[in-house]
């Protein structure tokens, strides 16, 4: 079985917006959640010939600017994910995947390139 992995926040709540509500008038995105932090140091983090990519969840377009300005100076793409309502689902989806990387699975591979995602290479070229 993965690695159990579970939320702290599970069934209320993500991290990031109890963290919003915390501090009140804050402007908080969440990001960089998705890596190990021995993944940061690399100049620019590329695996496979491909720059990782980083969603960001957040409501305040400034702040939202400000970290997509910090992933871009790294040297990755910033994917815009929605607002901080959906941060939950960012959270979930690294315990999901660390899970897995604990199990000894290719946690990549869960996912195919996006060429592929409708099927078959000619159905993406198509």
């Amino acid at each position: 079985m993965p690695g159990r992995f579970t939320l702290a926040a599970e069934g209320g709540p993500s991290m990031a917006e109890r963290v919003a509500e915390a501090a009140a008038g804050s402007r908080v995105v969440k990001a960089f959640n998705l890596c190990h932090e021995d993944v940061w140091p690399m100049t620019p983090p590329v695996f496979d010939g491909v720059p990782l990519s980083v969603p960001l969840c957040g409501d305040d377009r400034d702040a939202l600017a400000t970290v997509r300005s910090l992933v871009e100076d790294l040297g990755c793409g910033a994917v815009e994910a929605g607002g901080l309502e959906r941060a939950g689902l960012l959270e979930a989806t690294a315990a999901f995947m660390i899970g897995l990387w604990f199990s000894g699975a290719d946690a990549q591979a869960v996912l195919p390139p996006l060429k592929f995602a409708s099927g078959s290479p000619d159905k993406a070229n198509a």
